[in-house]
């Protein structure tokens, strides 16, 4: 479906926010926290490239859906291109979502992985549960979403790994002051694979949300599949929400 671009702001040197118009409130309703969308970079007219890129949906705010995304090459690139009032391929809402069913949660967004847990920190805040959020970036420049995070007051750590904002470190070093509730995980692989060795060791429930190559996020192509304990599972369509014992990284 084409959606019309709202607004696609330049937050740092290589992160943006994507926010389009959704007017359809079936589709508003149907979205869940940790869920995402598969966007086409390219002009409506055009198929070059032809497959569409799998972004986390970030914030619903009435009926502004928004995303995250990092400049990593030419698709994400070609998107940047997109201009207020332009219609953009938007196929949403995807896969499965983050269990609701627990009191107390903490959060874990390495880099552009908040795109994958913003929206659950956000909403399940406002329903009364116990939140905290851990952010880790390089350094002060690239922790792009912070202006949200403040907005809606949501309960912050912030890791910096030169110092230059919060605490000094990977975002992984608070994990063990957290042990009392369950873990949600969104980030780089090597930082996937800490949370869940340490949550293992320490008997934490444990849910990882993995960002893997996607070609058509409905689970025909079988593109995305992971490894798992119970074989290869299609990332788009079982996932991307697994639970940490199950995925094998």
């Amino acid at each position: 479906m084409n959606f019309k671009v709202i607004e696609n702001k330049k937050l740092s040197k290589k992160d943006f926010v994507l926010s389009v118009e959704v007017d359809e409130e079936s589709l508003l309703k149907r979205i869940k926290p940790g869920q995402f969308a598969m966007i086409g970079v390219s002009p409506t007219q055009s198929f070059d490239p032809l497959l569409k890129r799998p972004l986390g949906i970030f914030n619903v705010e009435k009926n502004v859906v928004s995303f995250i995304y990092r400049v990593y090459g030419r698709g994400t690139k070609l998107l940047t291109n997109f201009k207020q009032g332009e219609e953009i391929s938007v196929l949403l809402p995807l896969g499965n979502s983050i269990p609701e069913q627990f009191d107390k949660y903490l959060f874990i967004a390495g880099g552009v992985g908040i795109g994958g847990v913003f929206l659950a920190a956000k909403t399940f805040l406002q329903a009364g549960k116990d939140v905290h959020l851990l952010y880790g970036e390089k350094n002060r420049e690239n922790l792009s979403a912070l202006a949200f995070i403040e907005k809606y007051k949501i309960p912050l750590t912030v890791f910096t790994e030169d110092g230059s904002y919060g605490k000094k470190g990977f975002v992984t070093d608070g994990l063990t002051e957290f042990t009392d509730r369950v873990w949600v995980a969104c980030g780089p692989i090597p930082m996937l694979k800490a949370v869940k060795e340490l949550s293992e060791r320490l008997g934490v429930k444990c849910f990882l949300s993995l960002d893997t190559r996607m070609a058509c996020g409905v689970g025909a192509c079988l593109g995305c599949v992971v490894k798992t304990v119970n074989g290869y599972k299609r990332c788009c369509v079982e996932g991307p929400i697994f639970d940490a014992t199950e995925v094998l990284l």
